[in-house]
């Protein structure tokens, strides 16, 4: 008997092994198509600040004393981008894979998630809404660090809502043996201090992420109904702190206490309270949520805005189907609350403080998953009792990625074959202009010039200069003895509007805003003194 029994648990647990494995044959295939489609798309161009400095850091060094990259560094992201450029030796390929590699990783624990919140139908589904979507396949063709920081914010929220529901599936009697936390007590402890851990290593790729907190703590929360509290906040406190100690230990030793310091203050200022990305510098409190709204939809989610093509409809009516039927079906219940707390704040965050496309596409892949159980939800309560009702679902959920699709690819190969409206003005300035006898006052264009004109900025003989605003050129100008021949100015200048009558247009530069978010437009002046 006992034989018998020993063969049966073997065979039990080989069953289980085999039902494992087969659970993670679509997640790990929704990896390989999202890899494959992403692979074709490489951006070509370093086109704005950031990239810049995340190609200095790779090329000259790394420097954040010097924004090789800017303040915190990115250390995360910049580690695994130097493995690539040490094999590929190109800056803006490597910066690129990264990103490629790292969200397209990131499916794999959504569809988890979206299954554990909901079903295997509904997590194919955000799969493959995940996989087409614009502005995240978009993102992971460019150098930058959000679309490779998506995988540590879904990972992370992952983990977390399995260390709830390991919390929720066990019952008072199954936690404690005598005075000892049995062997299943651990596991939401286990996965309480992973997510912590990767949220931790998230802050190393975007501050934004600190945005998560709230998250994290709800979870803490949630599990001390079962769980002693002293014991969930060290399980959580030490794999946070593991995570960021990995990064921040590496700085502060690097570039001491005392220079981080410095540097976080001068940049948080700028970014904060000069740069005009926070809501403490917004003129318009309503137009500056206008924005985050359209920010959110056309870019983020692919829907239809005035200067959008037609075909957005199709995914626009599918999107507001799906949120009517979620909300119309949804109970008040654990994995709303969840998602919930992870929305408010984050929302907070992008309304107060950092409202960039970059930042608001974090919502997209939770959105996909609210998107997709809304829409099951209409095909159970409409399609599902009527003949042909499941050729009809698959045919909607084929039209929202087909159309996704088309509208995906053109504008990647916008992205990666246009020239950006920045490095098209460099090139004409260079091409139309002597550099001993012109000045060019811009915003962020001088790190630009660094990279692809190096000899209009270098530190003896600056002919491209740093200004926020026109009353500083004009100061600037007082000061010159020798004034050159040519002032150009760029059209990115703040309070550029009250020269107007001393500024010559002389061209415009422009690429599809869907393509080039921020910097989609850019004209050049010249500065006729009088």
């Amino acid at each position: 008997m006992q034989e018998k029994h020993h063969y049966t648990s073997i065979e039990i647990h080989s069953q289980r092994k085999t039902s494992g494995f087969r659970e993670c044959i679509i997640p790990i295939t929704a990896v390989v198509i999202c890899l494959m489609t992403r692979f074709f798309y490489f951006g070509k161009y370093i086109d704005e600040w950031d990239s810049v400095n995340f190609a200095f850091g790779l090329s000259k060094g790394y420097d954040i004393l010097h924004d090789q990259p800017h303040f915190p560094g990115y250390p995360v992201y910049m580690f695994f981008s130097w493995i690539w450029y040490k094999i590929l030796g190109s800056d803006i390929q490597a910066l690129v894979l990264s990103g490629v590699l790292f969200s397209s990783f990131a499916v794999f624990p959504l569809y988890e998630l979206a299954r554990r919140m909901f079903s295997k139908k509904v997590a194919i589904i955000t799969a493959a809404f995940y996989i087409v979507n614009p502005q995240l396949w978009l993102q992971a063709e460019k150098p930058l660090s959000d679309a490779f920081g998506i995988f540590f914010v879904i990972t992370s929220l992952f983990l977390f809502y399995r260390a709830i529901e390991c919390v929720q599936e066990a019952g008072e009697g199954s936690l404690r043996v005598g005075k000892k936390l049995n062997a299943f007590a651990n596991a939401p402890l286990w996965y309480f201090a992973w997510g912590g851990t990767i949220l931790g290593l998230g802050l190393g790729v975007r501050v934004t992420y600190l945005a998560l907190i709230p998250i994290m703590a709800y979870t803490g929360y949630h599990m001390r109904k079962k769980i002693n509290t002293v014991k969930v906040a060290l399980w959580g406190l030490s794999g946070i702190a593991l995570g960021i100690g990995a990064w921040l230990g590496y700085l502060l030793v690097r570039f001491t206490p005392y220079k981080c310091y410095k540097k976080f203050l001068g940049h948080s200022d700028y970014h904060f309270n000069q740069e005009g990305n926070s809501i403490v510098t917004a003129s318009d409190y309503g137009e500056r949520l206008v924005d985050i709204f359209y920010r959110l939809t056309a870019h983020c989610m692919g829907t239809w805005w005035i200067d959008t093509p037609f075909l957005r409809i199709i995914p626009t009516i599918l999107i507001v189907t799906a949120l009517y039927f979620f909300f119309l079906s949804e109970k008040w219940n654990l994995r709303n609350k969840f998602l919930l707390t992870f929305f408010i704040p984050y929302f907070l965050w992008i309304a107060l403080i950092q409202d960039a496309i970059r930042q608001v596409m974090v919502l997209i892949p939770f959105l996909m998953i609210v998107f997709s159980a809304g829409l099951f939800h209409f095909y159970v309560h409409y399609l599902k009792a009527k003949k042909g009702g499941v050729i009809a679902f698959f045919f909607i959920v084929v039209i929202f990625v087909v159309s996704q699709t088309i509208d995906s690819r053109k504008i990647l190969a916008i992205n990666r074959n246009e020239e950006p409206p920045s490095v098209a003005r460099i090139k004409y300035i260079t091409e139309n202009f002597h550099k001993e006898d012109t000045k060019f006052y811009c915003l962020n264009d001088w790190r630009l010039f660094q990279y692809y004109a190096p000899e209009w900025s270098d530190r003896k003989n600056s002919h491209v200069y740093f200004e926020s605003h026109m009353n500083g050129v004009r100061k600037d100008m007082r000061r010159l003895r020798n004034k050159p021949k040519y002032i150009l100015i760029s059209s990115k200048l703040y309070g550029r509007h009250k020269y107007d009558r001393w500024l010559k247009k002389l061209a415009e530069f422009e690429r599809n805003p869907y393509s080039v978010a921020d910097y989609n437009w850019l004209a050049l002046y010249s500065f006729e003194r009088r």
